[in-house]
């Protein structure tokens, strides 16, 4: 199994419009982030978690075309609203796409763009909008070749969703884990993990928080992602254990590498 960070920025990326840099180096690129996602690749099958509003220059990046489903974490802004550019992966594929989601997201997203939902009787040679199928989250689920399990995560004002893929975990925007959550990573080899920045915070995990909880669920290897720009790259990196690593845009990781 493969995952490529698409983005690993907070809700305002790095640079923000408003504060610049922060505390990030911007001689290293590796500070330069996009809004957070992912793409889980396993055998032919392509599941994109989350459409943030860099969403085409994420996949221009990586040189995606195409995927077989999305899955969305929640229903925030920096995670949800590059949902236009679907249409793209429409046009390539010529069929409508799956988008999973709980009964909140999903509610949300056909509320805010319900044009990318409604039903078309022909889909013709012109796609002008998304053509998006909606599959509600109620437990574990196969997309394709890849297995998902979802558990449940705190985020201060609303509940989020963390991923499971096989040995893969993905925790981004997450204040607090219940003990559920906990049991669903049991085992976990590579965990994903959202951290904002390096203070307590009301929605989102800071460092030594996020440095807790990999104490607790021990896995292999685990990725720092949604930083802030509060947090450099190397400033993160010295001050975390060697086998947690602050993610960049870009980062390819594979289950085993």
């Amino acid at each position: 199994m493969k995952v490529t960070i698409l983005g690993c920025g907070g809700a305002a990326g790095v640079p923000t419009i408003s504060g610049g840099w922060g505390a990030c180096d911007p001689a290293n690129p590796r500070n330069r982030r996009l809004r957070s996602s992912i793409l889980v690749e396993e055998g032919n099958t392509r599941i994109l978690v989350d459409t943030s509003p860099d969403l085409r220059d994420q996949f221009l990046a990586a040189g995606v075309k195409s995927v077989d489903a999305v899955i969305y974490t929640h229903d925030h802004a920096d995670h949800l609203h590059g949902i236009d550019d679907l249409r793209e992966v429409n046009r390539v594929t010529r069929k409508w796409l799956p988008v999973w989601g709980d009964a909140a997201t999903l509610a949300t997203a056909r509320a805010r763009f319900p044009y990318a939902f409604e039903p078309l009787d022909d889909i013709g040679e012109f796609i002008y909008r998304p053509l998006l199928e909606v599959r509600e989250i109620s437990g574990p689920f196969h997309v394709g070749e890849i297995g998902v399990i979802p558990f449940d995560q705190d985020h201060g004002y609303c509940r989020t969703l963390g991923l499971r893929f096989g040995s893969i975990a993905y925790s981004t925007d997450v204040v607090d884990l219940p003990p559920q959550a906990f049991k669903a990573l049991e085992g976990v080899d590579t965990w994903i993990i959202g951290c904002l920045v390096d203070y307590p915070h009301q929605t989102h995990a800071h460092i030594a928080k996020a440095l807790d909880w990999i104490d607790c669920v021990k896995p292999r290897r685990a990725y720092i992602t949604h930083m802030g720009s509060r947090l450099d790259y190397e400033a993160v990196r010295r001050a975390v254990p060697p086998h947690v690593i602050p993610a960049h845009d870009g980062l390819v990781i594979e289950h085993g590498g």
